[in-house]
């Protein structure tokens, strides 16, 4: 047995109201534009024309390979703005579903006038979906044997997500080890969200995996399906 044969149902529609941002809420499917995380630090260095000679204001960059300088620049950029321990980083980003995990937290009522810090931040937390397999071919992007054990749940930090026509256009996983904050105006909603039933062994996935909560209805389905 598999994880996506347990349920009859993966994933619901949500009622009218659910591209509001009050009502945004956890297993909620989204679009938005995702970075992948650099193994490789390269940095955007400014190329100063010769007649700027406070050397505080660029249009052109070049991409460079961090050095021992990185982030201790000597002279802070007036525009754009980059403080001499800031960097612009080099990294690729790519439009994808993700997974609402922490809506946006309400508002503090902290008051910090006169204080350099911003408390209210409106930041979420999502979980990243990839492709299976390539849309326009269908042509696999990982082993069968793989697959399959993902969707036998054996990887805590993996959940495998059957094709939905009008969300995902083929098999998917889910990658709790890819989440990322995310700027709430970002985000496009989409009509769908995971089952209670689905959300419910997510949530305890999650718990798992990050603070090794336990027994609940995600371990045990877990090692049902594992051993069936």
């Amino acid at each position: 047995m598999y994880v996506d044969e347990w349920f009859t149902e993966f994933y619901k529609e949500l009622p009218l109201g659910y591209h509001t941002q009050m009502q945004f809420a956890f297993g909620q499917f989204f679009w938005t534009h995702a970075y992948y995380p650099h193994e490789n630090l390269e940095l955007w260095r400014p190329v100063f024309d010769q007649g700027e000679t406070t050397k505080t204001l660029a249009i052109n960059f070049r991409i460079t390979p961090a050095g021992k300088d990185a982030f201790k620049r000597a002279i802070p950029l007036h525009a754009p703005k980059l403080e001499t321990n800031e960097e612009f980083l080099v990294i690729r980003a790519k439009r994808r579903p993700v997974v609402l995990m922490q809506a946006e937290l309400g508002a503090m009522g902290v008051d910090n006038k006169g204080y350099k810090g911003k408390v209210q931040r409106r930041r979420c937390l999502v979980a990243q979906v990839f492709g299976l397999a390539d849309p326009k071919t269908g042509r696999a992007e990982f082993s069968p044997s793989f697959v399959d054990r993902v969707r036998k749940m054996e990887f805590p930090q993996l959940l495998f997500l059957p094709k939905k026509p009008g969300l995902l256009e083929v098999d998917s996983m889910l990658r709790l080890d890819e989440l990322q904050s995310v700027f709430v105006p970002h985000l496009e909603p989409t009509q769908f969200a995971f089952t209670d039933d689905v959300a419910t062994i997510f949530r305890g996935q999650f718990q798992f995996l990050f603070a090794g909560v336990g027994p609940s209805e995600y371990t045990l389905l877990r090692e049902m399906i594992i051993k069936s």
